[in-house]
């Protein structure tokens, strides 16, 4: 009778820790009487309690406060109005709920084209936690984008005092919706952390701040960054950003990056008194230089009184940076940045041939460990413009000041690229340099693309297409399903899955080709690599856009023209070995553990340049083997795996 009673009296205490429902006060605040209300008064279930708390939003009453109860608010994904404060109460959790989640973009809380919402955290804050683990493995469908909170198109926002943990995409997601961006969003003391991809992803908006918030451990989907502005269409914008006394400390990748490649507007970013810690590549990364036809960006981004520490890659990394806009960078300190001796500190990078440069460093503050150069410029596509700054180095008790500006480039780069044009690719131009044996399939060297595979495939009208693909996983996430679409030289396609299963080899077969002609194969397949085992026909790889390898080893065969003025072979690397062999068998040209890019090339005056050049890929002998492109300039960019399938162009 006793032990009865200790269960009645214990089952009896354990429901009185959570709020009963008060069906009272939610008629009030649908008859507007009660201007603040709790959640627990549409109700709470410890197991799933979404309908009580997206009651409770919809009810739209101006204050509504998630109160505490004894266990987690668990939720499925949740959806806020206009004219509403959230607040949650000191220590409050609201959780994801298991096995749900699954659509690719479900949110914890998504606004979407609201004005005027507060979500607010009490004393020392409340906690939004996702299940980041559970989004990698099935039933779910691989993606980026549960973010924690999401603002898509909202005006007047301010999250304030909370924690967004483990999301499976971003802590806090900021982009246009109606209109093409939010307006007037403010994130103070935020901690965002252990987050799938990004701390906070900025896509689009005017007049935000972020200050006194904690960006870290972001791991999982590139670009694993504590904050990434990066602009998806040309009318997002990024005006009147701010993020001050801000931490960046232990992400994947960056504590910052900015890449605004399609913005049209002019930016203005500042980031001041601001910590990055131990980030896994570099602290801070800019790429601003827009895409050619959308012209040139202009604006500037300031960089005050940071101090960056223990980065991996280095401190600061700027690559193809326009000069019309401007980089301030002032009051700022290194302290060993750069974990590897080929690591600087601060690195410039030109990418391709622009007006790169405006860039203030101000007065920079360097301690290091490493005998190298505090500041290095990776690819002499040119010399910088309007590049100036001090750099104060420290190194094992010495120091040493370094004037920076136009003429310091010159003498310390004293060799640049030469710009020799990239050549159009028409597929209807091009015929096999030899018939191909379609009943004997050829089975081609390790050329391993990155992230998509692309070759054109010459066939007869008629003729079966028969070939071989394998996926090779990169990283640590598993491979999943890989996608290849076939166009017809007639411009319809054929599309095909790849199954995880079937990665290390999967056959396609085309019975019959349609019609003579370039087929156009190409293979996504994410982070990962693709190869082509085998085919039947022609394959040659167009080198235009860049090819992008994964660790390449091999030789690759380029046709040169009869009549050819000038061709050359741009490779672009972390880290790989190259060589150019000339029509003779000589190699004319190596280079070792190539780190940016490097560049072979040749003028009919300085001799025969037609004929057949082989581009021999290697492991380099000092730094780790990874990735590299390869530009072919001056002649058609196409480049054989097997020297008797090449493609050149018809007789005219």
């Amino acid at each position: 009778m006793l032990r009865f009673c200790l269960l009645v009296c214990f089952a009896l205490s354990a429901q009185s820790l959570y709020a009963a429902p008060q069906p009272d006060k939610v008629a009030e605040v649908a008859a507007g009487k009660l201007k603040e209300a709790k959640v627990s008064w549409w109700g709470f279930d410890a197991e799933d309690s979404t309908e009580f708390l997206q009651a409770a939003i919809n009810s739209k009453v101006p204050r509504l406060i998630v109160d505490k109860q004894a266990s987690a608010w668990i939720t499925g994904p949740l959806f806020a109005v206009s004219d509403q404060e959230i607040v949650f109460e000191e220590g409050v959790e609201l959780l994801a709920k298991a096995g749900l989640f699954l659509g690719r973009g479900d949110s914890l809380l998504l606004a979407g084209d609201t004005k005027n919402l507060k979500l607010v955290g009490l004393g020392k804050g409340a906690t939004l936690r996702m299940r980041k683990s559970d989004y990698h493995t099935a039933p779910y469908t691989k993606a980026e984008w549960r973010h924690g909170i999401s603002l898509r198109g909202v005006e007047n926002v301010t999250v304030d005092n909370l924690s967004i943990v483990s999301t499976g995409g971003d802590g806090i997601y900021i982009a246009g919706g109606r209109v093409s961006y939010s307006r007037n969003v403010t994130i103070r003391n935020v901690i965002c952390d252990d987050n799938n991809r990004q701390g906070i992803s900025v896509i689009s908006v005017d007049k935000l701040l972020i200050e006194d918030c904690v960006l870290k451990n972001t791991q999982g989907t590139p670009p694993a960054a504590g904050i990434d502005f990066e602009p998806n269409k040309p009318v997002d914008q990024l005006t009147d950003c701010v993020i001050r006394r801000c931490v960046f400390e232990n992400n994947g990748s960056r504590g910052v990056v900015i890449a605004t490649e399609p913005l049209q507007k002019p930016m203005s970013i500042r980031i001041e008194d601001c910590l990055f810690k131990g980030n896994k590549y570099f602290g801070f990364e800019l790429s601003v230089s827009p895409k050619r036809e959308h012209g040139r960006l202009e604006g500037s981004c300031e960089l005050i009184r940071c101090r960056f520490e223990d980065c991996a890659a280095g401190a600061i990394r700027i690559n193809r940076k326009d000069v019309a806009s401007l980089l301030t960078i002032k009051e700022t300190t290194i302290v060993n940045c750069g974990a590897k001796a080929e690591n600087n500190p601060i690195q410039l990078e030109f990418s391709d041939f622009i007006d790169f440069g405006g860039i203030d460093f101000g007065v920079v503050h360097i301690t290091d460990t490493f005998n190298r150069p505090p500041l290095v410029l990776l690819d002499s596509f040119g010399h910088p413009k309007n590049v100036r700054g001090t750099l104060h180095l420290r190194r094992n008790e010495k120091t040493e000041t370094i004037e920076i500006d136009d003429a310091w480039f010159v003498k310390e780069y004293p060799k640049v690229l030469r710009n020799v044009p990239v050549q159009e690719l028409s597929p209807q131009q091009f015929i096999p340099l030899e018939k191909a044996n379609v009943n004997v399939d050829t089975t081609f060297p390790r050329v391993w693309h990155r992230r998509q595979g692309n070759y054109w495939i010459y066939a007869e009208k008629g003729t079966p297409i028969r070939l071989a693909l394998a996926v090779r996983q990169v990283g640590r996430n598993e491979i999943g399903g890989s996608i290849g679409v076939l166009t017809l030289p007639d411009g319809k396609t054929n599309r095909f899955n790849i199954p995880a299963d079937q990665a290390k080899e999967f056959e396609f077969v085309l019975d019959t080709a349609p019609e003579t002609g370039v087929y156009h194969l190409s293979v996504r397949v994410g982070i990962h690599a693709v190869q082509m085992l085998r085919c039947n026909q022609t394959v040659v790889l167009p080198a235009s856009p860049p090819l992008f390898l994964f660790q390449p080893r091999g030789t690759l065969y380029l046709h040169v023209p009869v009549g050819s003025k000038e061709f050359g072979v741009r490779v672009r690397g972390s880290a790989v070995k190259a060589s150019v062999v000339d029509p003779f068998g000589k190699t004319v040209w190596t280079e070792d553990n190539i780190i940016g890019a490097v560049q072979f090339d040749r003028t009919a005056q300085e001799g025969k340049i037609d004929g057949l050049w082989q581009i021999v890929l290697d492991r380099p002998s000092k730094r780790y083997f990874q990735d590299c492109h390869i530009t072919v300039l001056g002649v058609p960019p196409l480049l054989g795996l097997n020297p008797k399938q090449l493609l050149v162009p018809c007789s005219k």
